[in-house]
């Protein structure tokens, strides 16, 4: 189980999940291939673990308004954190945007994303939707409604 990190000069990185017990990542995209988007639930052995998790993101969002991936390909830049009020029952949230400017293939792209990762208990809940550029409040309110609606499917399932 890992997940990607920017390190110290912004390059994202591999990383274990540590103390994580389970991890389930799912990818989507629609049928003219113009919107993408993936949703994950990480389960840790605690809620200190899953606050450490989420407090690593945003450090991380925070330290890295440019980011790449270690080949240099794939580009992001403008990202920035953002409030999304419109989230509601998590323990913690961190809502971060930004512009992927050159794709896996080192073309230049015009796509943004908004990423939303929350924390309930032990439980790490991930949104994240990406499209063309006139699409960005579309992508909020996409993600806004994936994460509320895993949200929503734990609580149905007596987690508190």
């Amino acid at each position: 189980m890992t997940t990607s990190i920017p390190d110290q000069n912004c390059k994202l990185v591999a990383e274990s999940l540590t103390d994580a017990l389970a991890n389930e990542w799912r990818d989507s995209k629609n049928p003219d291939n113009t919107a993408f988007a993936a949703s994950s639930l990480t389960v840790y052995e605690g809620a200190d673990f899953a606050k450490h998790s989420i407090s690593r993101q945003r450090d991380a969002l925070r330290r890295c308004p440019s980011q790449s991936e270690a080949d240099g390909k794939r580009q992001w830049d403008n990202v920035h954190e953002v409030s999304i009020p419109a989230l509601k029952g998590f323990d913690a949230v961190v809502a971060e945007e930004g512009h992927l400017g050159t794709d896996a293939n080192g073309r230049s792209t015009d796509t943004y994303y908004v990423s939303l990762t929350g924390s309930k208990g032990q439980y790490v809940l991930h949104s994240d939707i990406s499209r063309g550029p006139e699409t960005q409040q579309q992508n909020r309110d996409d993600a806004t409604n994936a994460l509320s609606l895993m949200l929503s499917r734990l609580a149905s399932r007596g987690i508190q």
